[in-house]
């Protein structure tokens, strides 16, 4: 038997020829962010199947013991997913949840909606990706949920930034009629053909069971048509202005930079870009700007159903009965133009109103009763030219006034994003404020789109005077939602004597 100072020396060794055979993990990972990303073509892969390059096989697995009956087989998890994106560029939080979608809908098809799954970092770390473009991620991936063991591992997604121009909606839909879901079945259905990129508007409210929400593109019977897709969603979430605001807040910055996806959507299996589940209470509230590419017309259904029926089950089913409001309809966005505003320092204020019933888009049907009041999904821009012939330098304030009710908004100035916090009186508060130097002038270009859950009209404008500038707490007397202050509680007062005090002296 050796000596234990022969043993502990023998361990030793081991270790060092084993430290190095294998590179360190950190090393590794730094040589995989050496690497550059691979330019690929500037015209998207074909849709057909066939002209895909297969992926690469990775090593063969160790061989493993049985599972066990509540384990799911070993081709949950994908060996690899393939993801077109485009934008100007494709910036890492987009594409941490584009990856993220992709590997979701590949999972839940075979692991069924109710999967529960966390997503790691992706290796190498997420950078913006320019158009034309490609790198691939290894993401670490756990699914697990109901019976089933937890399951991890590795899925390679292929990233590619594809050059597809961006291409504004001639068409809104609007989605939200029944506003509160009380029956299982569509919401909407509607049709995108290729003359007519439209956008889709969804803002809906669950009430009395758990459903599960999904939105839905289904292609052709006989082709495939692919589809290029600009999205922002929010939900599930009890506080629906928040989930409106969300909405409105990410798609005026996604909509600039043309940050999106590019799909093949056939009829069979059907494309859901959207799966989540409802609890009753909550709201989901999605922007989804549909623009064909090449083939034939694709549908989009949005539909409620019970957590696990089979969406197959309700895709050529009647819609739900509406709920009487009439925010229904598809509706002409060709009216909708940028307005130019002039402003001079020392004149009368530059106003603008928008949202307000008069103003709405037309409905494309003269006999549908549907209406957008409020311009819910309507993205408004205004150039706003301000010229200061003072000797002086001027402060030059731009504010919101409410004038329907209670608002949010979020308003993209010059590339940058502000938020304005809830209001609820028609007094000016401030959005933002700018110093123009003497006879100088400059241009201030916004962008917004109203929020779901807010109320419209609202005006903007420019002015030299001083706005409040903060909206209030919203709790406050005169912010969104005020609350009456407690009545004061009376002091306690002392306890009564056991016994009458003696008489005072005389």
């Amino acid at each position: 038997m050796l000596p234990p100072s022969r043993i502990v020396q023998a361990v030793v060794i081991a270790c060092t020829s084993l430290l190095l055979a294998y590179p360190s993990v950190s090393h590794a990972q730094s040589l995989a962010q050496e690497q550059p990303a691979t330019p690929s073509p500037t015209e998207i892969p074909s849709a057909n199947p066939g002209a895909t390059a297969s992926p690469t096989p990775g090593p063969a697995p160790s061989p493993s013991a049985a599972p066990s009956p509540s384990t799911p087989p070993p081709t949950l998890l994908p060996a690899s997913v393939s993801l077109m994106v485009t934008g100007s560029p494709a910036d890492t939080a987009f594409l941490q949840a584009q990856i993220n979608a992709a590997i979701g809908r590949a999972l839940r098809s075979v692991a069924g909606a109710d999967a529960g799954i966390r997503y790691g970092t992706p290796i190498p770390s997420l950078v913006p990706l320019a158009p034309g473009f490609s790198t691939t991620y290894d993401v670490p991936v756990t699914v697990s949920g109901g019976s089933m063991n937890p399951v991890q591992g590795i899925v390679a997604v292929s990233v590619q930034n594809v050059n597809v121009p961006s291409a504004q909606p001639v068409l809104l839909a609007l989605d939200d009629d029944p506003e509160y879901i009380r029956t299982d079945g569509v919401l909407f259905r509607g049709t995108i053909d290729a003359q007519r990129p439209t956008r889709v508007y969804y803002y809906h409210a669950n009430v009395g069971t758990p459903r599960r929400f999904l939105v839905v593109l289904t292609g052709p019977a006989d082709a495939v048509a692919r589809v290029h897709v600009v999205e922002a969603s929010a939900g599930p979430n009890r506080d629906v202005m928040t989930v409106g605001h969300a909405v409105s807040r990410s798609f005026v910055l996604l909509e600039p930079q043309n940050e999106g996806v590019v799909i093949d959507v056939q009829a069979t299996p059907p494309f859901f870009q959207r799966d989540t589940p409802l609890a009753p209470g909550d709201g989901v509230a999605g922007a989804v700007d549909l623009s064909v590419l090449n083939g034939t017309a694709v549908t989009m259904t949005v539909m409620a159903i019970p957590p696990n029926a089979d969406p197959s089950a309700y895709l050529g089913a009647q819609r739900v009965p509406t709920d009487g409001h009439n925010r229904h309809g598809t509706f002409a966005l060709s009216d909708v133009e940028r307005k130019i505003i002039a402003y001079t320092v020392g004149g009368p204020d530059a106003t603008v109103e928008y949202g307000s019933r008069a103003q709405s888009p037309a409905n494309v049907d003269p006999n549908d009763a549907g209406r957008d009041a409020g311009d819910y999904g309507v993205v408004h821009r205004f150039t706003f030219d301000v010229n200061n012939p003072l000797d002086m330098p001027a402060t030059v304030y731009l504010y919101e006034e409410p004038i329907g009710g209670v608002v949010r908004n979020s308003f993209l100035i010059n590339g940058t994003l502000t938020e304005v916090g809830c209001a609820r009186l028609s007094q000016r508060y401030q959005v933002g404020s700018y110093q123009l130097g003497p006879r100088s002038s400059q241009t201030f270009d916004v962008t917004t789109m109203t929020d779901g859950g807010s109320n419209y009209p609202l005006e903007i404008g420019l002015t030299t005077t001083p706005p409040l500038p903060t909206t209030p707490p919203i709790n406050a007397p005169d912010g969104c939602f005020p609350k009456a202050s407690p009545s004061p509680q009376p002091s306690p007062s002392a306890a009564p004597p056991t016994s009458l005090p003696s008489p005072l002296p005389t």
